[in-house]
């Protein structure tokens, strides 16, 4: 090797060497896995956006309510200037509503259902009458009579703190709180009877009605499971259970006791749904 090729070895080396080294490196850099976002490295997809999250349930539903209402009132007229009596039985067969909701979920979950419900009753009853002589003293006489076509509802306001999840198609919740409620009773007025000499035998004519209504605070607590349809699923039916209760007394005149009425029970339904 001449004295001028050993002179021009080295500077060519380094050249070469500093030429061909970011091309080695950037090679290795995308052979080699490293953090996403690196240089040379791929940053992976982001995660598909997950269904969007229910704030609001809208529930409409038609119930039942199975079980019957006793209540009973006694009033004490005077008649002939003795005290008579006059004791009346009530009966409100199963009854059948209808109800809607609006559930809003606050925070994972936890929130609160308002919602309105009515439910009618067809009732139906006995009195019993004992009245005095109109010529003697302490000779009353007795009649009964079977009361029908009586009419019995209940309006009642709810205001529920509630707990709802969804898994799949399936969604349910929770709920309880106060009921505020409404309840509209006939009540036997003033029965008519016949009367005629000698006054030995009663009867009773007629037996009139007066409506009477009162309010009271109660308390409820159910659940409701639900399946949702559609590609959005954004609608719904589903089953819901609910048991409320409070005590109305119900008076139908100043000479008459309360009618105490345990108002609410268990009430059975479905409908349909809104999630949005």
């Amino acid at each position: 090797m001449t004295r001028l090729a050993r002179r021009l070895a080295p500077p060519a080396l380094a050249a070469a060497i500093a030429i061909s080294w970011p091309a080695w490196v950037l090679a290795q850099t995308a052979a080699t896995p490293g953090k996403p976002g690196a240089r040379g490295r791929p940053t992976p997809a982001a995660a598909p956006a997950g269904a969007p999250v229910t704030r609001f349930r809208l529930v409409l539903n038609a119930s039942a309510v199975p079980g019957t209402l006793s209540y009973s009132d006694v009033r004490t007229p005077t008649a002939y200037a003795e005290s008579s009596t006059i004791r009346t039985s009530y009966e409100a067969g199963s009854g059948f509503g209808l109800d809607g909701a609006l559930q809003v979920s606050l925070y994972k979950g936890l929130g609160v259902l308002v919602g309105y419900s009515n439910v009618t009753r067809d009732a139906t009853g006995t009195v019993d009458v004992t009245r005095p002589h109109p010529l003697y003293l302490n000779r009353p006489r007795t009649a009964s009579a079977e009361l029908s076509g009586y009419a019995y509802s209940e309006g009642a306001f709810d205001i529920d703190a509630a707990y709802a999840r969804s898994a799949g198609s399936l969604d349910w919740a929770l709920f309880a709180g106060v009921t505020l409620f409404q309840v509209e009773a006939d009540l036997l007025e003033a029965p008519t009877f016949d009367e005629r000499y000698p006054y030995d035998e009663l009867t009773i004519l007629s037996t009139p009605t007066q409506a009477v209504s009162q309010s009271a605070t109660g308390f409820n607590v159910g659940g409701r499971l639900d399946y949702r349809f559609g590609s959005s699923k954004r609608f719904g039916l589903g089953l819901q259970v609910r048991y409320s209760s409070a005590s109305v007394a119900l008076k139908v005149g100043t000479d008459a006791t309360a009618a105490s009425v345990d108002a609410g029970g268990l009430a059975v339904g479905g409908g349909v749904r809104l999630y949005f």
